[in-house]
C-alpha cells in the first residue's frame, strides 16, 4: 500500500469522484463568474491570421462563426483544431487494449483502491463515494483485436472472471468502454495564437491516473498568462512560456506511463520478481515519499526552463525556493489574529508578493511602502504586497501594508526567505522570482523581467 501523508498539502490524500461530477464543479464555478458553455457545437474549419482565430460550428443546422484574439484547444485526442490547423501528433499506439466502466460491486467493500496484476492480465477498482466503482484493466487474451464499439456487462464479467482467480460479480453499469492506448504529443504547445490544452496537447494510457489532471495543469498554466497580455501588463511572447513549461511535464508523464505499462505486462519469472521487489520496495520510506509526491505532482517544477533561469538569484542559498519552483501551502500568522496559509491568499489576490523583515524596522517598511504605490502605479493594482515579520509588533504608517507574522517559521526556515528578501508568487502558486535584494528599483525591474 502506498500512504500518501507523505505529500506536502492540506490534502495529502487521494480523492476519487467521476468525471461528470468534476465537470459539474467546473461548470458550476464558471456560471457563478458569469461565464456559459454552448453545447451541441461541432466544430466544422478553424483558420488562423495573424491577429486572430475564426471558428465555424454546426449548431443545430445552422453554422456559426466566432472570432477570437486567441483560442484554446481544448476537444480531445482527436482534435479538429489540431487537424485543421496542421499540427502534427508525434508518438505512437502502444498496442493494448484496454476496458473502463462505472458498475456496483456488491461483495466488494473497499475503501482503498483494490489491484490485482498477474500473468492473466491486470485490473484496478477504485471506489466512490456513492458505493460503487471505476473499473479499469488489461485482460491479456483479449488483446490484438480490433476494438469495440461498446463493452458490454457480459464482456466486462468475461475478463474479471479470467483475470481474476477470485472474481467479483459487477451490476448496474453507468458507462462502459473500450479503449486503445497510445503515447503523443504535439511538438509545440502553442502555434501562433493557438494553444493545445489537455488530451488535444498529449495522449497517454491510464496508468496513475494522470489524464485528466494533466490537463487541468496545462488549463491553469495558460490562463493566468492570457489573463496578463489580454490586459496589456505583458506581451504576446509572454505565452511562450506556456509550452516551455508544460511540454516537459507532459513528455515526462508519457515516458512514465510507457515504462510503468511495460512493467505491468512482465510475465513468468519476471513478473515474479517485479511483483517481489515492488513489495520489498513499498516497505521503504523514501520510496513511498517518491510514489506519493510522484502521482500526486507536486513534484512539477518549472525551474530548468531558461526564462525562470534567468529569473533566479544566484546569491540564495540552496535551500531557498527559487524561479519556476511551487510554493508548498505554509501556514502564515496573518494580521496577528489568526492562522492562514499561503494559498487562500493566492486564490483571493492572484499575485501574492511577500517582503521579509525581522521586526520594526523602519527602512525595509518605507521601502516596502514605495515599491508597493510603485508596482499598483504599473500593473493597476495586480500584485498584493504583503510585509512578513519574523516577530514583534510590527507598526506601518496608515497601515495600507497588511502584515504577516512568520511565527511557525515556515516561510523563513523552509523557504529561505531572509530579511530584505521579496517573493512573487504566481496564480498557480509557483514562484515568479526571489529577490535577495532590498533595492525598491532593482526589485521592480525583475517584476519587469518577469512579464517580459
Amino acid at each position: 500500500m502506498v500512504e500518501l501523508y507523505h505529500i506536502e498539502s492540506q490534502y495529502p490524500y487521494l480523492l476519487i469522484i467521476p468525471q461528470s461530477e468534476t465537470e459539474n464543479i467546473l461548470e458550476d464555478h464558471l456560471s457563478s463568474l458569469g461565464g456559459r458553455i454552448n453545447r451541441e457545437h461541432e466544430v466544422v474549419e478553424v483558420m488562423e491570421s495573424d491577429e486572430s482565430v475564426y471558428v465555424t460550428a454546426k449548431h443545430n443546422g445552422e453554422m456559426k462563426r466566432y472570432v477570437a484574439k486567441y483560442l484554446l484547444a481544448c476537444d480531445g485526442a482527436h482534435s479538429k483544431v489540431r487537424e485543421d490547423l496542421n499540427v502534427p501528433f508525434e508518438g505512437e499506439d502502444e498496442g493494448y487494449t484496454f476496458f473502463l466502466g462505472d458498475v456496483d460491486v456488491p461483495t466488494l467493500n473497499e475503501i482503498y483502491i483494490n489491484m490485482h496484476l498477474n500473468d492473466r492480465g491486470a485490473v484496478a477498482f477504485f471506489p466512490y463515494k456513492d458505493g460503487s466503482y471505476r473499473v479499469v484493466g488489461m485482460n491479456r487474451s483479449r488483446q490484438g483485436l480490433p476494438h469495440h464499439e461498446e463493452l458490454t456487462l457480459e464482456d466486462l464479467q468475461e475478463s474479471l472472471n479470467t483475470v481474476l482467480s477470485e472474481s467479483y460479480q459487477v451490476e448496474n453499469p453507468k458507462w462502459l468502454s473500450y479503449f486503445g492506448t497510445a503515447h503523443r504529443q504535439v511538438p509545440n504547445y502553442r502555434k501562433g495564437k493557438v494553444f493545445f490544452v489537455g488530451d488535444a496537447a498529449h495522449i497517454h494510457n491510464p496508468i496513475g491516473g494522470q489524464g485528466m489532471n494533466l490537463g487541468l495543469q496545462d488549463a491553469a498554466n495558460i490562463v493566468w498568462k492570457l489573463d496578463v497580455v489580454l490586459n496589456g501588463y505583458a506581451d504576446d511572447s509572454f505565452l511562450d512560456s506556456y509550452h516551455h513549461e508544460r511540454a516537459p511535464i507532459g513528455l515526462d508523464v508519457l515516458k512514465e506511463t510507457s515504462r510503468m505499462l511495460k512493467i505491468i505486462d512482465l510475465q513468468g519469472t519476471q513478473g515474479k520478481i517485479r511483483n517481489w521487489t515492488g513489495k520489498a520496495a513499498l516497505t521503504q520510506d523514501w520510496v513511498q515519499k517518491k510514489i506519493a509526491n510522484h502521482l500526486s505532482n507536486i513534484y512539477n517544477e518549472y525551474d530548468e526552463t531558461s526564462k525562470n533561469k534567468e529569473l533566479q538569484d544566484s546569491s540564495l542559498s540552496k535551500e531557498a525556493i527559487r524561479a519556476g519552483e511551487r510554493v508548498p501551502d505554509h501556514l502564515l500568522f496573518f494580521d496577528g489574529s489568526n492562522d492562514k496559509s499561503v494559498y487562500p491568499l493566492i486564490r483571493r489576490y492572484g499575485y501574492v508578493c511577500f517582503i521579509y523583515i525581522d521586526a520594526q524596522e523602519q527602512s525595509l517598511i518605507d521601502e516596502a511602502h514605495i515599491f508597493s504605490k510603485k508596482v499598483d502605479g504599473t500593473y493597476g493594482g495586480l500584485i498584493k504586497v504583503f510585509l512578513v515579520a519574523k516577530g514583534g509588533t510590527v507598526r506601518t504608517n496608515g497601515g495600507d501594508l497588511p502584515i504577516i507574522y512568520d511565527v511557525h517559521r515556515h516561510l523563513g526556515n523552509k523557504l529561505g526567505i531572509k530579511k530584505g528578501h521579496t517573493l512573487l508568487i504566481r496564480p498557480d502558486g509557483h514562484v515568479a522570482f526571489h529577490e535577495t535584494s532590498s533595492d525598491v528599483e532593482q526589485t521592480l525591474k525583475k517584476v519587469s523581467s518577469f512579464f517580459s
